[in-house]
């Protein structure tokens, strides 16, 4: 009876083959993944869904940065910024003006977008093409924002601003001790986003473009590409969706200050969980996301203060770069998917595959597939 699964298993691999095997296997994580997160909400206490709205955030956060970052290879600092615009756009405008939370959403959105179109435009006029000095030049935009909050009244200077209203629900985007409306709303941003940027990924002349700017600007410039503007584009894309999850964060805790929602962890974080995950990839940074929160989590199980967490995630963060770049892999999703092929390639094979002979490979045709052996 034990041998029925590994049989069952390998009839579908020899009949799928190993690259169509990995899909569907990945199809069914992807659906259990989408159920167990839609019915997390009722299996545990309020404390959880929390935790698990946290979770969602990291997630979502990742993969903003993953639109630039990952599929564009943007190696940008500047979603930082996009995070705090975010959360101040909906502070200033609803907390204190009284304007509704999703006009300050939307508003926050369309200033990290122009941000982000500015930024990708005078990196391309100054020839900012080196990813280290792109990250650098956009780190000092973090900065700036940072320094203008601390000490900008409007913004609440060193003191932050308060949410102080009474209003709340979905019109309003508050509901102020219940995490749970939190959780399904930024789990719904998640999935429409994820969606719509695979959708362009695959459908769009522009989102076919991205990888072609990634790997190299200039033979995508001579392909007819335009470089300038599809990165412009990209940047105005990913860091606009970046800003929602800092409104989303400002409106959960009620608060948002210089410290809290522009510092230079909250833009590391999206840089180095989408790389960990696997940028460039759909789940990678999705994965990767979650993981962090339910680390952080765990961490907080031996009454680790808040602080501490911060500091032993970062000490994660490190670990985990090693360990990937000691194995030679993209990420913690192209490896499972490098494993997957693997497995499903020995899987697929015939009984007497191993002690048949091979056919002769020219020179040339080895060259070949040496130069693939290593993608993903």
């Amino acid at each position: 009876m034990s041998s029925r699964p590994v049989a069952a298993a390998t009839g579908r691999a020899r009949r799928l083959g190993p690259e169509q095997a990995v899909k569907a296997t990945n199809g069914v994580i992807v659906a259990v993944a989408l159920v167990v997160a839609l019915v997390f909400p009722f299996m545990v206490d309020e404390g959880m869904v929390g935790v698990g709205f946290v979770a969602i955030l990291y997630a979502y956060r990742n993969f903003t940065w993953n639109i630039a970052g990952g599929f564009a290879g943007l190696l940008s600092m500047a979603h930082g910024a996009a995070f705090g615009i975010g959360a101040f756009a909906v502070a200033v405008l609803t907390w204190t003006h009284g304007w509704n939370a999703w006009v300050g959403l939307l508003a926050g959105v369309a200033a990290a977008a122009l941000l982000g179109l500015a930024v990708s435009l005078v990196m391309s006029r100054f020839g900012v093409v080196n990813p280290f000095f792109f990250a650098l030049s956009t780190l000092a935009v973090t900065l700036i924002f940072a320094g203008i909050a601390a000490s900008w009244d409007v913004l609440g200077s060193a003191n932050g601003l308060r949410y102080l209203g009474m209003e709340e629900g979905f019109a309003h985007l508050q509901w102020f001790l219940d995490p749970m409306p939190f959780y399904y709303v930024t789990l719904a941003f998640l999935v429409l986003v994820t969606v719509g940027i695979a959708a362009m990924m695959k459908y769009t002349k522009f989102g076919r473009s991205l990888p072609f700017i990634r790997e190299d600007p200039v033979m995508a410039a001579s392909m007819g590409i335009r470089v300038v503007r599809n990165q412009a584009y990209v940047m105005a894309l990913s860091m606009g969706l970046t800003a929602v999850a800092g409104t989303l964060l400002a409106q959960y805790v009620q608060f948002a200050s210089y410290d809290s929602v522009l510092n230079l962890e909250i833009a590391i974080a999206m840089v180095v969980g989408s790389i960990i995950g696997g940028a460039g990839t759909l789940a990678g940074p999705i994965v990767a996301g979650i993981g962090i929160a339910a680390l952080e989590e765990f961490l907080r199980g031996f009454d680790v203060s808040s602080t501490n967490v911060s500091s032993y995630t970062q000490i994660a963060y490190g670990v985990l770069v090693i360990l990937l770049l000691r194995f030679g892999t993209d990420g913690v999703v192209p490896l499972w998917n490098a494993g997957l092929r693997r497995l499903f390639g020995r899987l697929g094979r015939g009984p007497d595959d191993h002690d048949r002979p091979k056919p002769a490979v020219h020179s040339e045709d080895a060259g070949l597939l040496s130069s693939q052996a290593g993608s993903v």
